[in-house]
């Protein structure tokens, strides 16, 4: 009988978690995901400059290398709110300018009045809601971007262009970029997103 009334006076082994301890756990992972979640929408004047920088990027890795295979000098040309990739040539034109000249080469492409064996290349990229400043090579002061002015970038047929800093100031933050002569990617990169 000894045996017996010593097992039954041993306490039982927990085998799980209550039921207060499991809310407990998810209220916390809950709390922690609502933080991450906060976290990255603040977060996004910080997405938001960085995607316009790749986007100034590619501009201009892609007016190099267009410059380069049709032995062309490209330019990209900067207003206030828009940066314009086309053919030195029409590097000073406005939008309007350009749209028509494009639509008379696209009438003649199709008379067939007109071959080409390379179409100029042309694209355009829009800051709206930033400002922008350029500081050319050997500058120490950023020139701002208020007037409709046009500041022009040139990438020449041999892969160069001129070492150019950009600078676009969103209300939540800024970023500064400087492009590398040889290559036209990004040489530095400083950035501040406001949270």
């Amino acid at each position: 009988m000894k045996a017996s009334e010593s097992q039954s006076r041993k306490p039982r082994e927990s085998r799980g978690f209550t039921l207060l301890e499991l809310v407990i756990v998810m209220v916390l992972i809950g709390l922690a995901m609502a933080g991450a979640i906060t976290l990255f929408i603040s977060n996004s004047a910080e997405r938001r400059l960085r995607n316009i920088s790749g986007d100034i990027e590619l501009l201009a890795k892609r007016a190099r290398a267009v410059a380069m295979v049709q032995q062309t000098p490209y330019a990209i040309t900067f207003t206030a709110h828009e940066a314009s990739l086309g053919p030195l040539v029409e590097a000073g034109l406005q939008t309007s300018e350009r749209q028509m000249k494009q639509q008379r080469e696209d009438e003649a492409i199709a008379d067939g009045s007109m071959e080409s064996r390379f179409l100029p290349v042309r694209d355009s990229l829009s800051f709206e809601e930033m400002e922008l400043s350029i500081r050319r090579w050997g500058a120490v002061n950023w020139l701002p971007m208020l007037r409709q002015d046009p500041l022009v970038w040139r990438f020449d047929p041999k892969g160069m262009c001129e070492p150019m800093g950009v600078k676009l100031e969103y209300p939540d933050g800024w970023i500064e970029l400087e492009f590398h002569p040889l290559t036209a990617g990004i040489r530095d990169r400083t950035m501040e997103a406001r949270r």
